[in-house]
């Protein structure tokens, strides 16, 4: 609900209300964004405001992602999220809540308390629910503490998967080695490693031989994989996530202090997976991006250092192949003998689709061995998941609020060696000059192996006996170089004594800013806040400007003699390279680069294995075969590489026709890599639906602006706080017709985010109106 609505339905144009659990008075101020500034005299008073706010813009939102969490949409849903809500009732996000919650701190439980008020206090005073609930015809429960904590493992799954890699490997292990490795290329030409890590001790890798074919389990594995890719589709997980995150030193920028960018890449979703708020009391004043649900800021700055994140996307799932006794199928073997599964069984509420109302149960029993909770069985054969997020003893939410509350270097590593989320690089910069990183999170080590492909669970080759230590995690403070990017890279130099992933992004986007830095200071030798932007709105596209290349070389010897050659020539000779909105070129390159690898993997791996073949770095290979056009990799179909790619060219015609037309001129990438933010609800008929906003924009994957993907922009500069520069793909709120629900877009599209005040006196210049004046509830005798 838009803060608007809240006025007029809430507080019926009132601008001070009474509320009874505050300690002390709280003021909410709403920008012309309609972002709110809040104001407390105490911590406790600060959430609950901060909850209260958060409501009243992304309710429906919330209690979206806590029945997600939960395994809970089938009950509003009916049957089509059934599957969805089995997985996460299998994973037991929200039994792994319960119990960080008996773990939280004192002062976290009060946080998550305090939120959970404001949140419920909202829902009791609002009488104009978002339209969500109406046009699915039910009421929002109370939030509760566990909602926020089980919300936290939504982001572990979008950021972790490796499971289904390791499948794949385990699907193509018949492949003769040098065919296997050179599918699974882990380094890359254009690397981008951090300078300035500290100097760690070799030790003995822990690497896997590939292992015998797995038998009769062969094939359930690859059944496994096919059902995992398509309930990653169905479920809206985007394969592609990722980051950008990069800082500079005071002694590069204009202002002489640090300047940081963020932007995270997520799932593009109506609204965003991102919420703008600002927080002060007397004890610490922050800023920046939380998650709808979550107390605190995730992403942001406070008076003293400011924080960005990218993906690490280290391996921290592992599976286990274990086998059921076919006398007692509730046993399984270990080395010690045969030991009893757990088993819960789970309800869950399934609405009936073809009624106005009633809902039916469905019972689900999820066996767990010592591994973990079973996720695939075939007869006596069963998969058990080993994944740091059902790990139940570190808080997150801690690590937040401690970043939230930092001073310097050593209370941000602090804050970070507590954190037990998805693995993340944070970046860092502070008003004393400094800047750094430090890469957070549990990654396990095994007693053999790497975990790159199912282990044997009979065995204990592939037991956990620790988690790299904290303190040999990649990190950097006050590097030589003076900056720092983070863009999902391998960041591990080659001596690096530990495991981290082999499924590292390829490093486009890291090579491409760090270029862009080298070549700003070169030529004005100070970067400023708007250089920053431009680096951040840069689409100059690696993969498909060396494709390019390729074809011009390939086809001027041969333009003279065939009209084809001689349209490629013309077409990529000129080419700038960039993935503008405008260009009739990026759409012919990437369909041409599809054509090629789809004629190269389907002559390795035959069509079904190749349609499942995904790697994060399978660009790097695909450089190298169109560079270097090895014949033992041309496909039998095709007497030379000029043929393949004349094949290609024309297929990539055929199927540009088809999706925009036959004027070439109309060929525009802003048509073809259409920007689509779907709502949760659009795929569920007409009468249902609520539609997806879709714009046209530039960008894309491989380019440091990646398009629909970016799920929020952030630049700061810690020499002026008030010139801090931040905004959303769409807007604030998450009712379709509020102003503020896709009123940034035009900020994002065009990497123009608008200030976002800190200081007191810039909130009051441009504080739109005072919305809201909470009150503690007067004493009557």
């Amino acid at each position: 609900m838009s803060s608007e609505s809240a006025s007029s339905n809430v507080l019926t144009e009132q601008t001070s209300i009474e509320v009874p659990s505050l300690i002390d008075s709280v003021t909410i101020r709403r920008d012309e964004r309609g972002i709110p500034y809040i104001v407390a005299a105490n911590e406790e008073d600060l959430f609950f405001a901060q909850g209260y706010a958060t409501a009243s813009d992304r309710l429906w939102q919330m209690d979206f992602l806590r029945r997600t969490a939960r395994g809970e949409l089938a009950e509003i849903l009916g049957p089509a999220a059934l599957e969805l809500d089995k997985l996460h009732r299998i994973y037991g996000f929200r039994n792994v809540a319960e119990k960080l919650l008996e773990r939280a701190s004192a002062e976290t439980r009060t946080v998550l308390e305090a939120y959970a008020r404001g949140v419920n206090f909202f829902i009791s005073q609002c009488d104009s629910l978002p339209p969500e609930f109406n046009v699915l015809r039910y009421r929002p429960r109370e939030w509760t503490t566990i909602d926020s904590l089980a919300l936290g493992k939504l982001f572990a799954k979008e950021l972790s998967f490796s499971a289904d890699v390791d499948l794949l490997r385990v699907l193509l292990s018949d492949l003769p080695r040098e065919t296997f490795d050179a599918l699974f290329l882990v380094s890359s030409p254009l690397d981008v490693i951090p300078d300035g890590q500290a100097q760690l001790s070799p030790t003995p890798a822990r690497t896997d031989a590939r292992p015998q074919s797995p038998g009769p389990a062969t094939k359930i594995l690859g059944e496994l994989l096919k059902t995992m890719r398509r309930g990653r589709a169905s479920s809206g997980t985007d394969k592609e996530v990722g980051s950008n995150s990069w800082v500079i030193s005071g002694a590069l920028s204009a202002s002489g202090k640090p300047m940081l960018a963020s932007d995270p890449h997520l799932s593009p979703s109506s609204p965003s997976i991102w919420h703008i708020t600002h927080l002060s009391t007397k004890e610490f004043r922050v800023c920046g991006v939380a998650a709808p649900g979550i107390p605190g800021i995730a992403i942001g700055h406070n008076e003293h250092i400011a924080w960005g994140m990218t993906n690490l996307a280290p391996d921290v799932l592992d599976l286990y192949i274990e086998q059921f006794d076919a006398s007692d199928p509730g046993a399984y073997r270990t080395p010690e003998g045969l030991r009893k599964a757990e088993v819960r069984t789970e309800e869950i509420v399934v609405r009936n689709p073809s009624a106005t109302s009633g809902t039916e149960s469905v019972y689900l029993d999820v066996k767990s061995t010592r591994h973990g909770p079973i996720i695939f069985e075939n007869g006596a054969l069963a998969l058990a998941l080993r994944w740091t997020a059902l790990d139940d003893d570190l808080v997150d939410l801690d690590t937040f609020l401690g970043l939230n509350r930092a001073q310097n270097w050593n209370d941000f590593v602090a804050a970070l060696r507590r954190y037990g989320g998805p693995p993340q690089n944070f970046t860092y910069a502070d008003t004393a000059g400094h800047i750094g990183f430090y890469s957070a999170g549990r990654i396990p080590v095994r007693q053999t192996g790497d975990g790159s492909f199912p282990y044997d669970g009979t065995t204990d080759d592939g037991e956990w006996i620790g988690y790299v230590p904290f303190e040999e995690l990649p990190h950097t403070f006050d590097p030589p170089s003076g900056f720092i990017v983070m863009a999902n890279q391998r960041l591990a130099p080659d001596n690096y004594p530990h495991h981290l992933t082999h499924n590292w992004r390829v490093p486009y986007r890291a090579q491409r800013i760090k270029t862009l830095i080298e070549e700003q200071l070169k030529a004005k030798q100070k970067l400023s806040l708007d250089d920053f932007l431009s680096i951040q709105g840069d689409t100059y596209s690696y993969p498909d400007v060396l494709f390019a290349s390729q074809i011009v070389e390939l086809a001027k010897p041969l333009s003279a003699v065939s009209e084809d050659w001689r349209q490629l020539t013309e077409i990529f000779n000129e080419w700038d390279g960039y993935s503008n909105s405008q260009s009739t070129v990026m759409p012919l390159v990437t369909e041409m680069r599809k054509a090629f690898r789809r004629h190269i993997l389907a002559n390795v791996l035959g069509a079904e294995r190749a349609s499942l073949y995904e790697w994060r770095n399978e660009s790097t290979f695909i450089d190298r075969l169109i560079t270097e056009r090895p014949l033992d990799w041309l496909p039998e179909s095709f007497e030379s590489y000029e043929s393949l790619i004349l094949a290609c060219y024309r297929e990539a015609v055929s199927t540009l026709e088809n999706l925009l037309g036959s004027d070439v001129k109309q060929w525009h990438w802003g048509r073809l890599g259409e920007v689509r933010f779907p709502h949760p609800l659009e795929k569920l008929g007409p009468s249902l639906a609520i539609p997806a906003i879709a714009q046209n924009t530039g960008g894309s994957m491989p380019t440091v602006n990646a398009g629909s993907r970016v799920s929020m922009r952030f630049v700061v500069d810690l020499g002026d706080w008030d010139a801090t520069r931040l905004c959303l793909p769409l807007g604030q709120s998450g009712d379709p017709s509020s102003p503020h629900r896709k009123d940034q877009f035009a900020e994002w599209s065009n990497v123009s985010p608008r200030i976002l005040s800190f200081s007191e006196a810039a909130i009051d210049a441009n504080a739109a109106s005072e919305s809201i004046r909470m009150k503690k509830v007067s004493q009557k005798f």
